[in-house]
């Protein structure tokens, strides 16, 4: 790779990274807030489930 690669490489990542609309704050906020909740539901989905299988192992054994 020659220094004029690696220099054009970067001056097309810096022409590129310019074009990035990046997130108002309240969209961010929101977007983040929602993964929580579904973060949330799914854990306690899961919880559900692993307490049914197990309550169901136990009344086997």
């Amino acid at each position: 790779m020659s220094i004029a690669t690696v220099s054009r490489f970067f001056g097309e990542v810096r022409a590129e990274a310019r074009k990035v609309v990046w997130p108002e704050r309240k969209e961010t906020m929101q977007s983040t807030l929602m993964v929580v909740v579904m973060v949330l539901v799914l854990a306690l989905f899961l919880w559900l489930v692993d307490s049914s299988f197990s309550a169901l192992v136990q009344m086997v054994i």
